[in-house]
């Protein structure tokens, strides 16, 4: 982003002369930001995803499944954390500043209290997503960051965060671009894991 506006260095040909973006604090353009719960039931069965700093992917932001509650967890006690399509995750304790994406494949799902749930207005979801790892953001984070047992975010410093966006157009395309990069990315990923694995099974039949 240079300095004297904000205007990044390298923008989409159709908006090279499009206005420059415009700072914004995350209170201003979300629903809301609260944070996930621990459910009373730790037996972590059921068919309710339960998302922990660990399910989130640190590149694509994409979800894995890594433990589950109850449905009655759920509906009941967890019911203020229930996670809804196109939610940014925002990791605040521990590991801090991992961020994921809801997806509707992710669906039902809750979270517990070292991860922030954002719920944007009118932003682009995989926009925010990758502009909460930007340089900027990372500094922001190093800068508020609480040192105890465990680093760690309040929700008041999310809702003072800053993030510069354009228009709403420029911000899909932005978006597409990167979850498009994430797809190829993750679909290589698996063609390397496909031949380490072609590899050591090779290596266990071809030598004694």
């Amino acid at each position: 982003m240079k300095e004297d506006k904000l205007v990044p260095k390298r923008r989409f040909n159709e908006f090279e002369n499009s206005e420059a973006w415009e700072q914004r604090k995350l209170d201003d353009i979300t629903e809301t930001i609260t944070k996930g719960t621990t459910p009373i039931d730790k037996n972590w069965v059921g068919p309710v995803n339960y998302i922990k700093t660990e399910s989130i992917d640190k590149e694509s932001g994409n979800l894995t499944n890594t433990s589950n509650t109850s449905l009655e967890e759920h509906e009941g006690f967890l019911k203020r954390s229930q996670l809804k399509y196109n939610d940014v995750l925002f990791s605040i304790v521990g590991t801090l500043g991992r961020v994921g994406l809801v997806k509707a494949k992710d669906l039902p799902a809750n979270t517990n209290q070292q991860i922030s749930i954002i719920r944007l207005k009118e932003i682009n979801p995989y926009f925010a997503m990758n502009a909460f790892k930007t340089p900027c953001s990372k500094s922001y984070i190093a800068s508020e960051t609480t040192i105890g047992a465990q680093p760690s975010l309040s929700l008041w410093q999310i809702n003072k965060m800053e993030i510069a966006i354009p228009s709403i157009a420029e911000q899909n395309q932005i978006g597409t671009f990167f979850s498009n990069l994430d797809d190829l990315i993750t679909l290589h990923q698996r063609k390397l894991e496909k031949l380490k694995n072609i590899k050591k099974a090779y290596l266990n039949e071809m030598f004694i």
